[in-house]
């Protein structure tokens, strides 16, 4: 038997408990738990126990707070300090405020709150929650720290299966071990009121140290007042196949009608069907204790929205709620209304129009543009155009195929010939196609609309080449130098040794009076001989440098050359000089 059952206890209390009832303010579910950070419609006790004939007798029972007896515990309080094996919040779990019942320095007393409720429909529930740390001394039972919580009718009648009531000791069910600490972490409990609606009911909570005075024994409490009911989650017909009923929290064991044994279950709602769920309270007494809650299902049975009609073009989007819908279909749409209203459905009969469609094949010459719509294209390539029309009519998509025209021409290289010689004009078309040449100017000028022609020109003169593709109208241009020297040599100031077919060779350059080149010498930045030709004709590109060394491209910049040549009238000369590479 533990310190509640105690005969002199019951006679005192019963006294106290009807006295309290009648003189006393009323609890308010509103702060039954603390949430005000107050302890009003609590009544604070405390006073000092003693071991007689083995039992823990309370006496000098007074109202108000004793010492440290009395705490409301806040968030920023953190965790109890005693205990390190693992956390124990001051404050219950999901609270803001709770009360600490029971002097944390030593025993030999006991604090107490009481207070007192009118049970109505909406409170037939009460939910209590506690933690508690008793210290072991290995006294004898009746001399050991305590904890108790009790629920009496207006009567001072205890209520079946509220009464809960532990005594330290080496081990207790539900509580875990830090040396000579016996704890319980935050615990959840119920007791029903459904048979006691309209009658006032007093809850008590206790908590003491030893008897012999040096052990404490405290603990945490916090309550709420609910109904004594099954909720359903919020159902919508339409969307939902499954019902979710939930039992209260806080009870030892839940057996419902359909077999599972969990706080909450799943049904498929049919209209009328009833559950029940049989709960039993943690309790030390009487471990058969239960009750039953009741629900019958119903709900609304919400109706098919009206269909809407839209239609959209091609690759545009129809947005509703977060959904956005591009092919065509049949939508059902769930808006998000909050959690306690049942989401709106929008129903969308989607309909897709296809956009125009045109496909051209379009040539243009190198160095031309081609618009379609908006858009410039100068690149060979297949693309696709959008074009915006005015509604409701939808956009077209004109794909274009485009081709360049590119006429692929070269010309012979500058020429430098003497007096009354003549020279050689020489174009090479290689891209097929019908072509018109013209040379420019005619004076001079054997065949001036012939690819391959002579010219005889009496200074200096640089001729351009014009070639028309006939077909597409497309024109391209080149020009040489025909220069007109005395008996000596030509070298450039610069070459591109870039395969490109234009000024890819440096080579020496001379009129008919020249009788050869006897040697030809380039050297790098640092004097370096990198190239060396002898005894070869002038002009002839294939004696010429091409801008390689050791079998790797020179890098750009200055070079500088010697040539020896030998003329007709058997005359030696050098010259010096210098030229760029340029890549």
């Amino acid at each position: 038997m533990t310190g509640f059952l105690r005969i002199r206890f019951l006679l005192i209390y019963g006294l106290v408990s009807v006295a309290f009832v009648a003189n006393s303010q009323m609890l308010d579910c509103a702060n039954v738990g603390f949430d005000e950070g107050t302890t009003r419609g609590w009544t604070l006790l405390n006073g000092t126990i003693m071991d007689l004939n083995q039992q823990v007798v309370y006496e000098n029972e007074v109202t108000g707070s004793f010492e440290n007896g009395h705490r409301i515990t806040s968030l920023s309080d953190g965790n109890d300090p005693r205990i390190t094996s693992e956390a124990i919040p001051m404050v219950a779990p999901g609270s803001t405020h709770s009360i600490r019942i029971g002097n944390t320095n030593r025993g030999g007393r006991f604090d107490r709150i009481r207070g007192s409720f009118v049970v109505t429909p909406d409170n037939t529930l009460f939910q209590y929650r506690f933690a508690v740390i008793l210290e072991n001394p290995n006294h004898s039972d009746w001399q050991q720290p305590e904890f108790a919580i009790r629920i009496t009718t207006q009567n001072g009648a205890t209520i079946g299966c509220s009464f809960y009531n532990v005594t330290s000791a080496g081990t207790i069910s539900g509580f875990k071990n830090q040396g000579d600490l016996r704890y319980r972490n935050w615990t959840t409990g119920a007791i029903s009121l459904q048979d006691y609606v309209g009658q006032t009911i007093t809850v008590e909570v206790t908590a003491h140290g030893c008897t012999e005075r040096r052990h404490v024994g405290y603990a945490y409490f916090d309550a709420q007042c609910l109904k004594s009911e099954i909720k359903p989650a919020l159902f919508c017909s339409l969307m939902d196949k499954t019902m979710t009923l939930k039992a209260p929290d806080g009870f030892a064991s839940y057996q419902w009608n359909t077999g599972e044994t969990t706080p909450t279950i799943r049904v498929n709602p049919v209209q009328g069907a009833r559950y029940w769920v049989k709960v039993k309270p943690f309790s030390s007494l009487d471990e058969d204790c239960e009750f039953q809650l009741n629900h019958t299902v119903r709900f609304e049975v919400q109706n098919e929205p009206e269909p809407r009609t839209v239609s959209i073009c091609e690759g545009d989007g129809y947005t509703v709620g977060d959904s956005t819908y591009r092919t065509a279909g049949t939508y059902l749409t769930r808006i998000r209304r909050g959690a306690e209203v049942c989401d709106s459905l929008v129903k969308t009969v989607l309909t897709v129009r296809p956009l125009a469609r045109s496909t051209q094949t379009v040539t243009i010459c190198e160095g031309e543009t081609y618009s379609v719509g908006t858009t410039v294209y100068q690149t060979a390539g297949a693309y696709d155009t959008r074009i915006a029309r005015s509604g409701p009519l939808c956009d077209s998509i004109v794909t274009t195929r485009l081709i360049i025209n590119a006429i692929r021409l070269s010309i012979n290289p500058d020429t430098l010939i003497r007096p009354n010689a003549t020279a050689q004009l020489r174009a090479n078309v290689t891209s097929p196609g019908n072509y018109r040449y013209s040379w420019s100017p005619t004076d001079g000028v054997a065949c001036p609309t012939c690819p391959v022609t002579v010219a005889n020109p009496e200074e200096t003169t640089r001729y351009t080449l014009t070639v028309e593709d006939i077909d597409f109208n497309c024109q391209k241009t080149a020009s040489v130098e025909i220069r007109i020297g005395d008996c000596t040599i030509h070298t450039p100031s610069a070459f591109t040794p870039n395969n490109d077919g234009q000024n890819d060779v440096f080579l020496i350059r001379g009129s008919d009076c020249v009788t050869e080149i006897q040697e030809f010498i380039v050297y790098n930045r640092w004097g370096e001989v990198i190239f060396r030709q002898q005894h070869f004709p002038a002009s002839d590109p294939a004696y010429g440098w091409k801008g390689d060394y050791l079998g790797q491209a020179s890098e750009s910049g200055l070079y500088t050359f010697k040539v020896k040549v030998a003329f007709l009238n058997g005359k030696v000369d050098e010259h010096r000089g210098s030229f760029m590479l340029l890549h």
